[in-house]
């Protein structure tokens, strides 16, 4: 199973807070608008500082199931970002995914996902081009953990 660093390095304090830069923030949004109508996907990197995940570079990954309800990655991508951000100091937060007709709170599926990789961070988009973008961060810790949403700032 693959842990975000800050699981690996046994900080005992957990991520409360996200701050999304506000470049990365456009470029999620720019990623979300392009697969519209379809689910979109990403990566997160940036740095844990204390109980805080700063964002500052998302990668776009291919939703493999192609569908406006459901996504799903090849895992060999996954992991491949994963390592070449790595190697320019970049540390792994977490994935990113739009709800084109929905909230940007977890599906049931989600829940199953976020606990293949317990600590990290997702961000979910509400997307549609008719209405408010509408964006929150979550973390689920393990199978016995509810589900936390997380302060979101876009700075």
């Amino acid at each position: 199973m693959f842990k975000t660093s800050y699981s690996v390095i046994g900080l005992q304090e957990k991520v409360r807070k996200v701050i999304l830069s506000k470049s990365a923030y456009k470029n999620i949004i720019s990623i979300v608008e392009s697969c519209y109508p379809k689910e979109a996907c990403g990566v997160m990197f940036g740095k844990i500082k204390e109980s805080t995940a700063i964002i500052t570079e998302v990668i776009k990954i291919k939703n493999v199931l192609e569908s406006s309800y459901r996504f799903w990655f090849d895992v060999i991508e996954w992991m491949d970002v994963i390592l070449k951000a790595k190697k320019r100091n970049l540390e792994y937060i977490g994935l990113f995914h739009s709800h084109p007709k929905g909230s940007p709170i977890p599906s049931l599926a989600d829940r199953h996902r976020m606990l293949e990789c317990p600590e990290e961070i997702w961000i979910i988009v509400s997307y549609t081009p008719d209405s408010a973008i509408n964006i929150a961060a979550w973390r689920i810790d393990d199978w016995g953990s509810s589900i936390t949403r997380l302060l979101l700032t876009v700075a």
